[in-house]
Formats: C-alpha cells, sequence, structure tokens
C-alpha cells in the first residue's frame, strides 16, 4: 500500500513513497500534482499540459482548503499522508519550530496545521475516488504558497 507523500526540503516537489519503484518525484510549479484514490491506494501524477483548461475551469470560485507558506525549510515541515481505513488523505503542516536537543518535547498547538479529507466513503465503493486534490506552489505578491484545492475529477461542461 502506498500512502505517503512528502514534500521536499526545497518545498519544489512532492515525492510519492513506494517501496515498489524507485524515487516518485513530482514537480508542484506551475501546473501542480493530482492526488487521489485508486483503489485503496494514494496516487500522484503530475498535471498535464492537456489538462489546463479543464484546472484553469475546476478553479473558477475555488478557494483553497489548506495552504502552507513556504519560508525556511529548515524550521517547516509539510506532510500528507494516506489513512485507507478512513479512505482520507492528511495534510499536516508545521511552521516555525525550533527545537533543542534536551529530549521530547511537545509542538505547541499554534504551529501544526492538520487538515483530513475524504477521498471514497469506503473502500468499496469504487475503483476512484470521485474528487482529486490539486496541489501546487503559488505566488501572492511576495509570497510563495503550496496550496490545496478540492476537485470533482468529473468534467461538468463540456
Amino acid at each position: 500500500m502506498r500512502n505517503s507523500l512528502l514534500v521536499t526540503s526545497d518545498l519544489k516537489s512532492v515525492i510519492l513513497v513506494d517501496t515498489m519503484q524507485d524515487d516518485q518525484r513530482l514537480s508542484i510549479g506551475k501546473r501542480g500534482v493530482l492526488l487521489s484514490v485508486l483503489g485503496t491506494d494514494v496516487c500522484a501524477s503530475e498535471v498535464p499540459a492537456e489538462l489546463d483548461n479543464f484546472i484553469t475551469a475546476a478553479l473558477v470560485g475555488k478557494k483553497a482548503f489548506y495552504e502552507f507558506e513556504v519560508l525556511d525549510a529548515a524550521k517547516n515541515q509539510l506532510c500528507i499522508t494516506y489513512n485507507d481505513v478512513n479512505n482520507a488523505v492528511f495534510i499536516i503542516g508545521i511552521t516555525d519550530i525550533v527545537m533543542g536537543l534536551t529530549g521530547p518535547n511537545d509542538v505547541p498547538q499554534n504551529k501544526v496545521k492538520t487538515t483530513a479529507v475524504k477521498m471514497k466513503n469506503a473502500p468499496e465503493t469504487g475503483f476512484a475516488s470521485p474528487n482529486v486534490i490539486l496541489t501546487r506552489l503559488e505566488t501572492v505578491g511576495s509570497k510563495r504558497f503550496i496550496k490545496f484545492y478540492y476537485l470533482s475529477a468529473v468534467a461538468t461542461t463540456v
């Protein structure tokens, strides 16, 4: 089961963790990466140019449900994981943490932002999730963010 994606420390790619394959580095730059569920595995794919119009139309009026400001990679961590029992993708961001080597330390709640997205109602409800998560790097003013959008996997217009 593939169930995790990691954001690289340069905050430019996600890596699909799969013990059966080599490095699965996917660019979250201009077009982004689509996350979906096939069977009971999380899947990831770079958005091809052929989907530009579809993605543009799907984003009209949509607001990112999660955003993570791209700051100093040494003090920030972003992780995406899939739990097949709950059919949910969890996005966990930890910001601006400076830890000493003095032993276990609790991370303050105001430094952690976690969001869960249900991808399928149950494992047996179909081969693939009816929705996808689009994640991509976006610039807003002088700041850069990794943004996550929850979109229908099916075209609503022709």
